[in-house]
């Protein structure tokens, strides 16, 4: 049976008199046909790659930032500031009370450059404002933490938190209690 299909195949081209380069055209036809089929495969494919990582980003962003609220819960954030804020307070309370904060600040660091890339959407930047000016505001001896250790972030995020403090960081932090 299959003798004869190509053998009616044979027939058909000869009856149409196809030329090698009209077979050769109809197979260009085919093939590009099969490439049109594949990219538009590869940009859904693409596309959903890219919403899956977005969600990852933003899932692994706001489980650092929580992990941060867990902490202070957890390990007495407001006990460590005031042992660190006290006139008879050691240099132990002081570094202690600063890698404290730091770690804040390099979550917070992050939450800003996932935001300036593209990877969360532009709603983030209100919490992203409000914790950092959460951290100026809580507590009096932020912004000489932040003069010591600023170095250690980049200098766009450094810019960032340093335009915030220019602002009125009481009324964003108010402002966002009242949501």
């Amino acid at each position: 049976m299959q003798i004869a299909n190509v053998y009616s195949f044979g027939r058909l081209a000869k009856e149409k008199q196809m030329s090698i380069s009209e077979l050769g055209s109809l197979g260009e036809f085919i093939g590009s046909i099969a490439v049109l089929v594949t990219l538009i495969y590869l940009v859904f494919q693409l596309r959903q790659n890219t919403l899956s990582m977005r969600s990852q980003s933003r899932y692994f962003v706001l489980e650092a930032l929580n992990a941060d609220l867990r902490q202070v819960q957890e390990e007495g954030f407001f006990e460590i500031a005031a042992r660190a804020n006290r006139e008879d307070a050691t240099e132990q309370d002081h570094v202690s009370f600063a890698m404290y904060v730091n770690g804040w600040f390099s979550h917070l660091e992050m939450l800003f450059l996932e935001i300036r890339d593209g990877a969360l959407p532009k709603e983030f930047e209100d919490t992203l404002r409000w914790r950092t000016a959460f951290l100026f505001f809580s507590n009096p001896n932020m912004n000489q933490i932040w003069e010591e250790w600023q170095g250690y972030y980049t200098s766009s995020y450094q810019k960032y938190v340093d335009d915030l403090r220019r602002q009125d960081v009481a009324a964003i932090y108010a402002q966002r209690r009242h949501y």
